[in-house]
């Protein structure tokens, strides 16, 4: 390989493993396969132009550490991500294995991602009510499907709950704005929009999806922004919501067993629920072995800290609006307006692991989303 351009990288006060950075595209970018190669060493990463920016995911940098790496064309990356359309569906594999699946069909109530499996393919949120007869699994609150995008109160329209009754809303898949997947990772852009029950619009909505490259870890970002349809939106006080919630898989729940942990140090529901945090983790025993998911909410994204709605009965969501509910003071109130021309946007990575919240470095794998390392073109 020819190098063609040096970066430097600056780990900053946090130690870097499997992390993701995206840079600014550097002016006479090789053409061909690109590759980043630390200089002293036979290491090289895999990059990949993904829109404006390249994209790397690091493999180790500890804190304090600087190094520096060569950017330069070369043979095509074996593995990485990759996205397949089908059924109404998109199929997303990391290196050949399955990571899961996103369902955007016309006839559903909104997209939703199932499933969605941790590192080993372990199957981290529940299968009901996309599968009926799974042995062991709770059955309640069917509108929970796996990792989703809802809220309870849009101008009074519940867009949180499913059925047939008046005032039940729904989320459409309107369009991709962009499919890309590649040796490093893939991002997908939808266009949406929030419908009552007469599918009358009430908000559109633009959704950035991006999954990573990993092995230790999965990870996967959405980033969430609204901006109203016509009309000002009215987003309710309640606590039945996202917007992003996920249902853990049954056996981690925390009344069999599962650990609910946040950055602040509270543990289990009572010290989680309803309390503002940058990150939460559900961890416990499954198939023989410790996992758990983490949902972290960026300092960019509404309202963080965010409040958390998190139950021993497995469901799992970041929710700013709710916070009569949640403080159990109606004086305080999360209620929010918004008038045409303007947005709301949250950005959360979901992060799958091995072990409980300290032993799948939730913490760093935070800082990593919250505070990424400095990157710089030197040349």
């Amino acid at each position: 390989m020819v190098s063609k351009l040096t970066l430097r990288i600056n780990a900053g006060e946090h130690t870097r493993h499997e992390c993701p950075v995206r840079l600014p595209l550097p002016e006479n970018l090789p053409a061909g396969p690109l590759w980043l190669e630390r200089d002293g060493t036979a290491a090289r990463l895999p990059a990949q132009r993904v829109g404006d920016q390249l994209l790397v995911v690091l493999d180790r940098l500890s804190r304090g550490e600087s190094a520096l790496y060569h950017l330069a064309s070369g043979d095509e990356a074996p593995g990485g991500v990759r996205v397949t359309e089908s059924n109404e569906r998109l199929d997303v594999a990391i290196d050949g294995a399955a990571f899961t699946s996103y369902h955007v069909a016309a006839s559903g109530v909104r997209p939703y991602f199932y499933p969605l499996l941790g590192p080993g393919g372990v199957a981290m949120t529940r299968s009901y009510p996309m599968l009926k007869d799974v042995a062991g699994e709770s059955r309640d609150h069917p509108h929970h499907r796996s990792l989703y995008v809802a809220f309870g109160e849009v101008n009074g329209v519940n867009v949180w709950a499913e059925g047939s009754e008046g005032g039940v809303g729904r989320i459409v898949h309107r369009g991709w704005d962009g499919l890309v997947d590649g040796p490093a990772g893939a991002d997908l852009r939808e266009s949406l929009q929030w419908v009552d029950a007469q599918d009358f619009s009430l908000l559109d909505e633009r959704r950035h999806v991006a999954v990573y490259r990993t092995s230790s870890v999965r990870l996967l970002d959405v980033e969430i922004v609204l901006t109203p349809s016509r009309f000002g939106v009215l987003f309710g006080d309640t606590k039945e919501g996202g917007p992003l919630a996920l249902r853990i898989n049954s056996a981690l729940e925390g009344k069999h067993g599962g650990l609910i942990e946040n950055a602040y140090g509270g543990r289990r529901e009572a010290e989680t629920w309803g309390k503002r945090s940058p990150w939460v983790d559900y961890s416990g025993a499954l198939d023989g072995s410790v996992v758990g998911v983490a949902i972290m909410d960026h300092p960019t994204s509404f309202r963080h800290p965010t409040y958390w709605h998190v139950r021993d009965y497995g469901l799992f969501a970041a929710n700013p609006f709710g916070i009569s509910a949640f403080t159990g003071d109606p004086a305080q109130r999360g209620e929010v307006v918004l008038i045409p021309g303007q947005t709301l946007t949250f950005r959360y990575r979901v992060c799958l692991h091995r072990g409980d919240a300290a032993a799948g470095e939730v913490a760093e794998h935070y800082h990593d989303f919250a505070n990424p390392p400095l990157a710089t073109w030197i040349q």
